[in-house]
């Protein structure tokens, strides 16, 4: 999949448009967010007990949170344009133009989450129903099916690769997946107040990675 998306982010391919050449183009930063429907029974083990109305990025409620759909999009958008700028391959999902009939949404998030060097979430206050878990728990349940990470949290030892993982929300954002995410994965949780926030706090994390491959104890991604 490394391949495949070095290759194909800076062509047009059916409704993705071709992105810039970048400086960085194997450092592969994968960013995650609330602009697109997902089917909530693919996102799930099949044995996961299912409430009866899961909440979806679908169904928010745009009048009580701070932004509708298209601008999560752009918020999305903007942030990819400006680690691209600094050099990193950074992409969205609707960037690589692998179809739904190919590849389902939540098999795409975990592939590019495992080929990519950083992965980032952005959960900007949509609304009542944000329901950060959804697609976030596609990649984490990826990382939860290590034999490390089976039994309570104070037991688990999170695979290196959580690491390579941050979560970015509002202030605003309250949510049980969120609390999960450092407690049980050891992943990065942090806060951004606007757009301009949010570009350095991705940034300083992408720079964060690089050097802990170049540097420290993460390996290489080839």
């Amino acid at each position: 999949m490394r391949e495949r998306l070095i290759e194909q982010l800076p062509q047009t391919i059916g409704d993705s448009e071709a992105l810039e050449p970048v400086q960085r183009e194997e450092f592969l930063v994968y960013l995650m967010g609330p602009y697109r429907t997902f089917d909530v029974e693919t996102l799930l083990p099949t044995d996961t007990e299912r409430e009866p109305d899961v909440p979806s990025f679908a169904t928010w409620n745009e009048t009580s949170g701070d932004y509708a759909e298209d601008e999560v999009l752009r918020l999305l958008q903007e942030t990819r344009d400006c680690l691209r700028d600094r050099g990193f391959n950074a992409f969205l999902a609707i960037d690589v133009g692998i179809s739904l009939d190919e590849m389902d949404a939540a098999t795409q998030s975990i592939a590019f989450a495992q080929a990519s060097n950083a992965t980032i979430f952005l959960a900007p206050q949509v609304g009542d129903n944000l329901g950060v878990g959804i697609e976030i728990g596609s990649v984490l349940e990826d990382l939860l099916s290590a034999d490390e990470m089976q039994g309570p949290a104070a037991e688990a030892t999170p695979p290196d690769r959580s690491r390579r993982m941050m979560v970015a929300a509002e202030p605003s954002v309250r949510s049980a997946m969120l609390r999960s995410v450092h407690a049980r994965w050891d992943a990065s949780v942090r806060t951004f107040t606007d757009a301009g926030d949010c570009c350095r706090l991705c940034a300083q994390f992408c720079t964060h990675i690089q050097n802990e491959e170049l540097y420290g104890s993460l390996s290489r991604l080839d």
